[in-house]
């Protein structure tokens, strides 16, 4: 799932790398996503500037390590 998330987080800034603001959310996500520092804050970020499904993603992961 992590993977999924990191491949996401990409094209999403891809996507949209004609605004800086999901250049920068972009890069803090991922830089997150390697450290395994998951949190539902960044998740939303995520989903509101980069993509969709890996703002999702992150939430998911979060909430699943929160319970563990």
């Amino acid at each position: 799932m992590e993977l999924t998330t990191k491949i996401f987080t990409i094209i999403g800034t891809i996507f949209f790398a004609i605004l800086i603001v999901p250049i920068v959310f972009g890069f803090i996500a991922l830089n997150k996503i390697e450290k395994d520092e998951y949190s539902v804050k960044w998740g939303v970020l995520t989903l509101i500037f980069c993509s969709r499904v890996a703002g999702i993603l992150m939430i998911i992961i979060a909430k699943k390590r929160a319970k563990s």
